[in-house]
């Protein structure tokens, strides 16, 4: 990676963040009082009154003289008569800081300079309040303390992040008041101006007594606390406030704290995704983001005392690679949140899509692609993350055990409780089960017998238990045993097989692989998926993620009961060998580490090298090739083709071969689409594919029997509609509608839907001999959808030029999004049209009041001249749809397929969703010349994806390059002009 700044100077852990700087600190009127009394324990992460070791020690220096020269004031003024100079003081040292930043300071570098320049730009504001004192009220002050608190304790501030502050006064004596008008002046003139300096604060005024109350009251509030820190004022009251909360809010009560904290973990973890990998992560709350790595801190304080990451390591909770890794990646954190903070010009903790190109650029990411750029920038912050996540889990996990059992058997360097632990089970194969927990039951267990690495997962999914973290360590210690004659090891590979192959429940135990390293190192394939970022806007998270997020998917299906899920169950277990189809989820996007712009067929090849290492048999290589290459397929064509057209179904029963296939191929792409992001997979989608499903496999059940039965499912379909019409429609009517639809209609609709279709047509045929009424009038009806998520919208009309094209811009104008198109036309020229729509906003059913709004529109656009292009651009929305991100915009494509209908050609559109796209489409199709017989619509996240069948006026299908050359301009062009 090409940097444009020296590396960053390695980062200063906690403990080494502040030292004393005095034996005596002054309370800013001159005197002097003893520092801190080191035989008071100390509950918090800061050593009393202390100044902020700087890996930068000049900047001290250059922060004091410039205080010297610019915020000397003539005793008796206040603060807020010469915030000038504050003022001017702060633009100083803000340009002075942000020169330190961009010349490739540290992230910890950064925020202690400034913690530090906010301590010197405090003390002065604190001695200038005092020194403006009335004498008397000067000598009748009792002792007070400035404290910073949370981020500002620790010495962690970002360029926006907030100061927290208490004013630290002593309890009065009996019958006495706190010296009210002296605290209101030291309000007024130290945390009153900041605000006016343009930082944001949050300040208290409390006693020791009232600090105590409000840290025992809440959880975050007694965090806060646990990093105060002395800026100036009396350090024996200080002392105080930490011998009490040791006394009264700590001890006794480190359990109570401890499972607090591991609660609001659990919850912080679930609202942000439960991965360190999500696309748009949030450094400070997210999985792996800075407050893992507090939280480590600050359990580490209250169950052992530690102040620093050293301690942790020997006390046996850290290793030392893990302390470097979570030492280095806090500092990268702290580096990004810095330029994230810069670059919004705010407080902000979201790395968003529009933000990362920016970050990236300015932290040194400077390689010509932009997107190479992007992606070498954000897997090495998904590095970190990760390492943060899953060594702040494996600590939390140990210290949220009783005391003593957190240093069970298995890891030497952890000192052996003085408790007993848990009953431990005989040892099998190496192996102990003590609780919920397996552990080894000596150091060298994997030395003895490398190929215990993988039995080890086996035993544990087989007993439903977890790896203890001493465990977990003796894995990541031995993972260089994970060679190439392991990976070729008959047993070993047989064991995996079988771990793939258990019915129930299986993703957990392949996160946990992959978590301790495992996994990546035997398949390689997979493993340089590791936190790979993918650059389609539709995906969440890292490749890796992904791909385990789609194995939990799958055994998601195996628990199904209820819809939409429990349909697919069904196939799940008839699958014969679920070892191939975990396989193939494990390598489908295997082929994107290579960076090669269609992943699907170098993911085969892969497949097929593992399958070759794995010594499956020749049908069984195959069956994986053929899963991995074509993954993609079924929704492709299930979203974009014309399933009512037998040519579609044959061509993919050809594709998939064998039933098995299909089952496997089907359960593959519902995993993939669910795991792919929140929303990606609809009611709708569920039922484009499961009728592929179904159509494809009778198909390939019956074989030309299925062709047979479609063809006579009109009579049959016929015989039905007998009982659900009423009398008004007449005989001659239904038989007209059978004589005049083409098989596919019967083919794709139930004996309710031609019943519901007829009824409309009946309302039509009635007003054609209504002298009242318009004939061109459509007639129009709704149905909600709900379990399915949209409205189906059917118009009833007599066929004309441009009539889709006027539709397809009514909705847009009436701001209803359309999922879906289907268009049926009669011999006799009647249109039955169906529409699946949604709200574009809020997704689901389109509300009555915009139906009504929709027929208005509709009933003008094909009686009456309208400008529907001026009533979609009036219908912009004020928030854009959806679109993807700055430096990822979707390029626009069209392909002509001639292969896939008999008489019709394929239109395919890709391009980025905006108002009124559908209609701009359609009406060049119609200007053309050309007629739309079917069109599948897709939108997702930003992008539309349409697919048009068209024949030319005369039924034929496009097959000129020359007019496909013309057509492809315009449409170019119309979509060019519509931004």
């Amino acid at each position: 990676m090409n940097r444009a700044f020296p590396a960053a100077q390695p980062a200063l852990e906690q403990s080494a963040a502040l030292k004393p700087f005095s034996s005596v600190v002054n309370n800013g009127v001159g005197r002097a009082l003893p520092a801190t009394n080191p035989a008071v324990a100390q509950p918090c992460l800061w050593d009393g009154a202390c100044h902020i070791a700087l890996a930068v020690p000049n900047l001290r220096t250059q922060f004091e003289a410039d205080a010297a020269a610019l915020l000397g004031c003539p005793p008796g003024q206040k603060p807020t008569e010469v915030l000038a100079r504050f003022r001017r003081y702060r633009q100083r040292q803000e340009a002075r800081l942000k020169q330190l930043h961009r010349s490739g300071g540290g992230g910890r570098a950064y925020c202690q300079a400034r913690a530090a320049m906010i301590d010197v730009l405090l003390r002065h504001l604190w001695r200038t309040a005092l020194a403006a004192l009335p004498s008397q009220e000067q000598t009748e002050l009792p002792p007070l303390a400035l404290v910073a608190l949370g981020g500002y304790g620790r010495a962690e501030l970002n360029p926006f992040s907030d100061l927290d502050l208490m004013l630290l006064h002593p309890q009065p004596g009996p019958g006495g008041e706190p010296p009210w008008p002296a605290l209101q002046f030291l309000v007024q003139q130290v945390f009153l101006p900041l605000f006016d300096l343009g930082f944001k604060v949050g300040y208290s005024v409390r006693t020791v007594a009232e600090a105590v109350q409000v840290a025992n009251q809440d959880m975050q509030s007694k965090t806060s606390l646990l990093e105060a820190r002395l800026i100036v004022g009396e350090a024996d009251l200080f002392a105080q406030l930490q011998a009490a909360l040791m006394t009264h809010c700590l001890r006794g009560r480190e359990q109570e704290y401890l499972a607090a904290r591991l609660q609001d973990q659990a919850e912080r973890r679930a609202r942000h995704g439960n991965s360190p990998t999500m696309q748009e992560p949030h450094i400070k709350h997210g999985c792996g983001g800075l407050r893992d790595y507090h939280n480590v801190l600050w359990m580490g304080l209250v169950r052992y005392g530690t102040r620093s990451l050293a301690e942790l390591q020997q006390r046996g909770l850290l290793s030392p690679a893990e302390r470097r890794q979570l030492v280095a990646a806090h500092d990268f954190l702290l580096r990004v949140r810095t330029e994230l903070h810069y670059q919004a010009g705010r407080a902000a903790d979201v790395l968003t899509r529009s933000l990362q190109p920016a970050v990236a650029y300015r932290l040194g990411y400077t390689d010509r692609s932009p997107l190479r750029r992007l992606e070498r920038f954000m897997r090495e912050l998904f590095l970190h993350m990760r390492h943060v996540h899953l060594i702040a889990r494996s600590i939390e996990e140990r210290m949220a055990q009783a005391p003593g059992e957190e240093t069970l058997p298995g890891c030497a360097s952890t000192p052996r409780a003085r408790s007993s632990p848990p009953a431990a089970s005989p040892v099998v194969d190496g192996f102990q089960l003590v609780g919920p927990y397996l552990l080894a039951s000596h150091q060298a267990v994997f030395r003895a017998q490398p190929s215990r690495l993988m039995r080890v997962f086996f035993h544990a999914h087989q007993r439903g238990v977890r790896l203890h973290p001493n465990l977990t360590q003796l894995i990541h210690r031995d993972l260089p045993l994970v060679d190439r004659s392991f990976r070729q090891d008959p047993g070993v590979n047989e064991m995996f097989l079988q771990i793939l192959n258990e019915r129930g429940h299986v993703a957990a135990t392949l996160r946990a692989m992959h978590e301790t390293g495992l996994l990546g190192r035997y398949l390689p394939e997979f493993g340089r998926l590791t936190c790979l970022v993918q650059h389609e806007f539709f995906h969440l998270y890292a490749a890796d993620e992904h791909t385990l997020q789609c194995l939990e998917q799958l055994d998601q299906i195996w628990a199904a009961t209820a819809p939409p899920l429990d349909k697919y169950r069904q196939l799940l277990q008839e699958v014969e060998m679920p070892a191939l189809l975990r396989l193939a989820l494990l390598l489908h996007d295997a082929g994107k580490a290579q960076h090669l712009p269609k992943h699907a067929p170098v993911s085969a090849r892969l497949a097929s090298r593992v399958a070759r290492r794995l010594r499956l048999d020749e049908a069984d290589r195959q069956s994986l090739s053929l899963l991995v290459e074509h993954h993609l397929a079924m929704a492709q064509i299930s979203q974009r083709h014309d399933l009512d057209d037998p040519a579609v179904i044959g061509r993919f029963a050809r594709l998939v071969q064998t039933p098995e296939h299909l089952r496997m191929l089907t359960l593959l792409t519902v995993a993939d689409t669910r795991a792919t992001s929140e929303g990606l997979w609809t009611g709708f989608k569920d039922t484009l594919l499961f009728t592929l499903y179904r159509r494809t496999s009778e198909l390939l059940a019956r074989g030309p029997a299925a062709i047979q039965a479609q063809q006579q499912r009109k009579e049959h379909l016929a015989q039905e509609l007998v009982p659900l019409l009423p009398r008004a429609v007449g005989q001659d009517e239904v038989q007209a509608h059978l004589a005049h639809l083409p098989p596919r209609y019967f083919r794709s609709c139930s004996a309710r839907d031609i019943a519901n279709d007829l009824l409309l047509v009946h309302r039509f045929l009635q007003q054609q001999v209504d002298l009242q009424a318009n004939p061109l009038a459509p007639i129009i009806g709704w149905q909600d959808a709900p379990d399915r998520g949209c409205s189906v919208v059917k118009v009833v009309t007599w066929d004309r030029p441009g009539l889709f094209s006027k539709l397809a811009g009514s909705f847009s104008a009436a701001g209803i999004n359309i999922l879906s198109a289907e268009v049926f036309t009669r011999s006799d020229g009647i249109v039955l049209d169906t529409f699946h729509v949604t709200d574009p906003y809020l997704g689901g059913p389109v509300e009555a009041r915009i139906h009504h709004r929709f027929e208005r529109l509709v009933q003008r656009a094909l009686t009456e001249p309208i400008d529907l292009e001026a009533l979609i651009a009036a219908q912009k929305p004020a928030r854009p749809f959806s679109r993807p991100p700055p430096g990822l915009s979707i390029p626009t494509r069209i392909g002509f397929d001639n292969s896939l209908s008999e008489n019709r050609t394929v239109l395919e559109i890709i391009t980025e969703d905006r108002v009124g796209l559908l209609y701009a489409i359609s009406r060049v199709l119609t200007e053309s010349g050309l007629d739309i017989v079917l069109a599948k619509i897709t939108t997702e996240n930003g992008a539309a994806i349409d697919t048009f069948y068209v024949t030319d006026l005369d039924g034929r299908a496009l097959t000129d390059p020359a007019r496909q050359d013309q057509l492809q301009a315009r449409l170019r062009a119309v979509l060019q002009a519509l931004g």
